[in-house]
């Protein structure tokens, strides 16, 4: 019996995609608190990330995400979301990858929204396995689904993609998870 060959060649055109994928930084497996990205084009607010974990072994990394508004308050907007969040060219919505549980699908994510003029966090219904958000202009948010393997383009238009789930984001003392 031959050995196969294939799976050799495989092996590496993945190596090579993982290789570009962790060079182009931030992405979803190396992102932080301090990257510029999180904070909008107008300085004034910033998205923030606890307890980042690898959501398995080798996988993206995954963790509560926080809105911080102008005056410094800290508004908890999910409690597993991937990354990095991406800010629209205004500075007025960001766009967070967010993990969820789904029935014969697994571990899979969802684009979020958080409207910052309407104080919204807005679920949209679409799956995807892993997003690499590269641009976010208007109302449409371009990058990546499954960056590492089988690379997918995505271009999201809010204004057409169906919503799951629309959450009023409140302020004062009462910053906790809330669905």
């Amino acid at each position: 019996m031959q050995p196969r060959t294939e799976h050799s060649r495989d092996v590496g055109t993945n190596l090579k995609m993982t290789e570009e994928v962790l060079n182009t930084y931030p992405n979803p497996w190396d992102f932080f608190n301090g990257n510029p990205q999180l904070i909008s084009n107008d300085g004034i607010n910033k998205i923030e990330y606890d307890n980042l974990m690898e959501i398995a072994m080798g996988a993206p990394l995954g963790g509560p995400c926080s809105w911080i508004n102008q005056t410094g308050e800290k508004q908890i907007l999910e409690k597993w979301c991937g990354g990095p969040a991406l800010w629209n060219t205004t500075g007025t919505k960001v766009a967070i990858p967010g993990w969820t549980r789904k029935f014969l699908r697994g571990t899979v994510q969802q684009i979020m929204v958080l409207d910052i003029e309407k104080r919204e966090l807005i679920r949209y219904k679409k799956i995807f396995n892993v997003l690499d958000l590269r641009t976010f202009d208007g109302n449409e948010i371009c990058g990546y689904d499954s960056p590492m393997y089988r690379k997918k383009i995505v271009r999201f238009d809010l204004l057409a993609e169906k919503v799951t789930e629309r959450k009023k984001i409140k302020t004062g003392a009462n910053n906790t998870y809330s669905k």
